[in-house]
């Protein structure tokens, strides 16, 4: 007839020929309302109804519940219907008229006692469904990001003088405490030059206590005619220079008795060698790196938090700290710092922790796990997730009163647990299907199970 119909189509791709010529009149096919032409293409008999046996996919799924008239066929109004959560469309008188004999005239009437087990006006029985509460919730929500443990107190021991190495007395992995020898440098050299510049101080004390008695004597003649006022005066500049003189070399001997107690090197604190740079025979000077340190009792962890995160979080915040095995410790923020890398927009925050007995074990740099809070114990309205169902006309929700259940929209926000953020549709209280919610099409009644 030079066009393609939707049986021709789907005879051609299915490879079952030409199909047979339909039998139904085209009058009783117009009783029903028209189907679309995709639902068109499934009708094989060209019946203008859908049958059970050619429904496919969610007209097959869902066939009994779309079936509103129950003849056995889905019409051009009923598909529409159900997709859209409009519940069962309303019929004609003509409409019943014609369809029943068509759809059901090789099938026994239903009996009295089968209308009267199906509810009024042979509808269908209630359906069994479960429900659940939205309710307000107080949420502690928390995200996760990876953080490192970093130590307090680690570095470098340097040199503070030069000179040759006269003995390491650490090896690598010792423990040692605050105080302890680690290294001894040659003082003979030192030693000499304190002797020397020691001799120097006493030469100079000795020549200042000289030009003060000199000076004492010319002021004792201050009232005589042998008093010369210019001899005094140079007497009192000469005193002055013996003293600048003397505080010259006291402090350089003051210099030679730090270097010397630094030619003995000491931890400055309780640490672990993880490092050993020289050994004995060996020379350094001023900075030369003589072992490394790491403190393992005292630890943090540091972690990189995005940007849009740091407003959330306040000094003092609590946080949880998990490691690889599974073991978690409280923690709190201890500092926010504010340096923000430009390739990843995240900060570096500190956490004190603390890790007990468990330092001992603990390396620094070693990947922790950080829980932060995402919310501050906001009261956010909530629902069972179970209790969503999408739908053409976006989500909806029954929510049951007495026992009849009514298809209402919602608006959700994010996913809280097992449950949905509330931001318009429900209130505290309502009650909601959880299950045989995918049955219930746009409402009816329903019997509460437990």
């Amino acid at each position: 007839n030079g066009g393609l119909d939707g049986a021709e189509i789907r005879g051609f791709f299915t490879g079952s020929g030409c199909p047979k010529p339909a039998t139904v009149s085209a009058s009783v096919q117009s009783s029903f309302p028209p189907l679309s032409e995709r639902a068109k293409g499934l009708d094989a008999n060209n019946n203008g109804l859908v049958d059970k046996g050619e429904a496919r996919g969610p007209l097959a799924a869902n066939f009994d519940e779309m079936d509103c008239d129950k003849n056995g066929g889905l019409d051009g109004a009923e598909i529409p219907a159900f997709f859209q959560g409009t519940g069962c469309p309303k019929k004609s008188s003509s409409q019943t008229a014609t369809k029943a004999p068509v759809a059901r005239a090789s099938k026994p009437k239903r009996s009295k006692k089968g209308d009267k087990r199906s509810g009024l006006g042979g509808g269908r029985p209630p359906q069994a469904v479960r429900l659940d509460t939205v309710e307000l919730e107080t949420t502690n929500e928390t995200y996760a990001v990876i953080g490192r443990v970093a130590a307090l107190q680690s570095g470098l021991l340097a040199a503070r003088v030069n000179g040759a190495v006269k003995s390491v007395n650490v090896d690598i992995g010792d423990r040692v405490v605050k105080g302890a020898v680690v290294a001894r440098l040659a003082k003979a050299r030192l030693s000499a030059e304190r002797r020397r510049i020691a001799a120097q101080v006493a030469r100079h004390k000795a020549m200042l206590q000289n030009a003060e008695r000199e000076m004492r004597r010319m002021s004792n003649l201050s009232q005589s005619a042998a008093f010369s006022r210019a001899r005094y005066e140079d007497q009192l500049g000469l005193v002055a220079e013996r003293k600048a003189h003397l505080a010259e070399f006291n402090a350089a001997l003051e210099r030679l008795n730090i270097d010397l107690r630094n030619a003995t090197i000491r931890a400055p604190y309780d640490a672990i060698v993880t490092e050993k740079h020289v050994e004995a025979g060996g020379y350094v000077n001023v900075g030369s790196r003589v072992i490394t340190l790491l403190n393992d009792k005292s630890l943090e962890v540091e972690v990189d938090v995005p940007s849009f995160r740091i407003a959330g979080l306040v000094l003092g915040t609590a946080a949880k700290v998990v490691l690889e095995g599974g073991k978690s410790y409280s923690a709190q923020v201890r500092s926010i710092i504010p340096d923000e890398n430009v390739r990843t927009r995240t900060r570096p925050i500190r956490l004190k922790v603390d890790f007990g007995l468990d330092a001992a074990k603990l390396a620094d740099n070693q990947s922790v796990t950080v829980e932060l809070p995402l919310t501050t114990g906001n009261e956010i309205l909530t629902v069972h997730k179970d209790a969503v169902t999408r739908r053409a006309n976006g989500y909806v929700v029954f929510v049951v009163d007495d026992s009849s259940a009514k298809m209402t929209t919602v608006e959700l926000g994010r996913g809280v647990g097992n449950k949905f953020q509330v931001l318009k549709g429900l209130k505290a209280g309502d009650r909601v299907v959880i299950r045989g919610n995918e049955r219930l099409g746009a409402g009816g009644r329903v019997k509460v199970i437990n």
